[in-house]
């Protein structure tokens, strides 16, 4: 028997990475995927959009560090997705913050107040326009940087989250671990997942865990994340065993 009052599910797509997440994501949640430098992220939150834009949905990519074109031209190399022929055929828009159009006065004297507030209303216009069925955004810990109080960073991310609430898409933001921002991000989403590096004898491996995920089961395992020239897929072996 069917129950309106529960939350739809919605798959990413990204093989082995849904049965981690219990099913999928939430339609119109908010799910952080945290990392270091070199574990996947862009690439992670590049599969969601390109899967879901395979399956009839639009997207929206939000870029406030590197420029659209070289990440364009990373993803097509790496993994073949075309998000130039997605753009011309209106199934994906980039927001271009590193656009000199789109800086958000990033290189000018401004307060961060200031800077979030008119990150907000780019997001609110982009989402009127666009209406959009996915959003990643990458990364939000660059939009947050110069806030010290840990109260204000708490309510300026919770106020960013509630424009992307409204939408209603599903989102994912992505954030770094050096600066701390991570963890407010991380506690504010609905899931979290984790994507790291671990050193097994003189390999490296990428590794992927389900710290968190709001009204589901998870799978409590830390798994090997593979890309590969097909895209991102979870693996069902751990990352800790010595080949």
């Amino acid at each position: 028997m069917n129950d309106e009052r529960k939350m739809e599910r919605m798959e990413t797509g990204i093989p082995g990475y849904d049965e981690l997440l219990g099913g999928g994501f939430f339609k119109g949640s908010m799910n952080a995927v945290i990392g270091g430098s070199g574990t996947g992220k862009t690439a992670f939150g590049g599969e969601f959009i390109h899967n879901g834009v395979k399956e009839g949905m639009t997207g929206m990519i939000v870029l406030t560090s590197e420029e659209a074109e070289y990440i364009k031209r990373e993803w097509y190399t790496s993994f073949g997705w075309d998000f130039w022929k997605l753009e011309e055929e209106g199934k994906v828009i980039f927001v271009d913050i590193a656009d000199p159009s789109l800086r958000l006065q990033k290189t000018v004297e401004i307060s961060p107040d200031e800077l979030i507030k008119s990150f907000k209303k780019l997001l609110e216009s982009k989402i009127k326009n666009v209406n959009p069925d996915l959003i990643f955004i990458d990364s939000l810990e660059a939009v947050f940087l110069a806030i010290e109080s840990r109260y204000r960073l708490k309510s300026m991310v919770d106020d960013v989250f509630n424009v992307l609430r409204r939408a209603p898409a599903t989102c994912i933001v992505t954030s770094g671990t050096i600066y701390g921002v991570d963890e407010i991000i991380a506690y504010s989403s609905d899931s979290i997942t984790n994507l790291g590096m671990v050193r097994v004898g003189n390999n490296l491996q990428r590794s992927v865990h389900v710290g968190k995920h709001r009204g589901s089961a998870t799978v409590n395992q830390v798994r090997v994340l593979q890309l590969s020239d097909d895209g991102i897929s979870v693996l069902s072996q751990s990352p800790y065993l010595e080949f």
